[in-house]
């Protein structure tokens, strides 16, 4: 038996929730120190997990080794209230350690740039506006399995089934969009940052954040 036969692929749960934060730490917020990857990785995947729709885990003897979400238009959250009403409080109590505040602060900041981003794109009206990806995220212990592959090729069955047009999802300068393009994404939309990225000098370098789409 192969490791990726040994995989286990089913719907996000709460009890989730810690060990893909981590794994959302672990990956993206690596300039962090352990307080703070924590606080701004919880924040940033309860933000995420208040707009999704549909979702898929892949998990290997207990160890979660890829998360992707969707958010589509129109269709019902489930236990969206109870996601956003954990970021707050998460945030509420970050907010009491200037430290753990900072850094969820810098965090944020990106999404919600990414964010005015989406709702540029999203007032015109095209077809990749049916719905976005909001979290694709793959462990670096399951590099060469195709565990990344498998959960974007899922999410867009998925959306094929329910009649979506199209769909897109935000990216920016410190991530590999070149995985996107080799899907067959293209770019919609591209603005230079004017938030702080750790490790970024918006003073001296460009860093842009991006919108990519697909038809279906």
């Amino acid at each position: 038996m192969t490791q990726t036969e040994k995989l286990t692929w089913r719907t996000f749960v709460p009890e989730d929730f810690e060990r893909a934060a981590v794994l959302l730490g672990r990956t993206w917020l690596s300039e962090f120190d352990g307080a703070a990857q924590r606080a701004a990785s919880q924040i940033e995947l309860a933000h995420y997990l208040s707009q999704t729709t549909w979702s898929l885990v892949a998990e290997r003897a207990g160890e979660i080794l890829g998360v992707v979400l969707l958010s589509e238009r129109g269709q019902e959250v489930p236990e969206g209230a109870g996601w956003a009403e954990l970021e707050v409080r998460l945030t509420r109590a970050a907010e009491k350690d200037d430290r753990l505040a900072e850094a969820v602060r810098v965090e944020m900041d990106g999404v919600r740039e990414e964010a005015e981003l989406e709702r540029e794109y999203a007032s015109e009206d095209p077809e990749g506006a049916d719905a976005t990806v909001k979290l694709l995220i793959v462990s670096p212990d399951a590099k060469g399995l195709g565990i990344g592959g498998r959960l974007f090729s899922a999410a867009l069955d998925h959306l094929r089934e329910t009649g979506a047009r199209g769909y897109h999802l935000l990216t920016d300068d410190s991530c590999d969009f070149g995985f996107y393009e080799h899907k067959g994404l293209t770019q919609a939309r591209r603005r230079r940052s004017r938030a702080y990225w750790p490790g970024v000098d918006p003073a001296a370098d460009e860093f842009y954040v991006y919108v990519y789409e697909q038809r279906l």
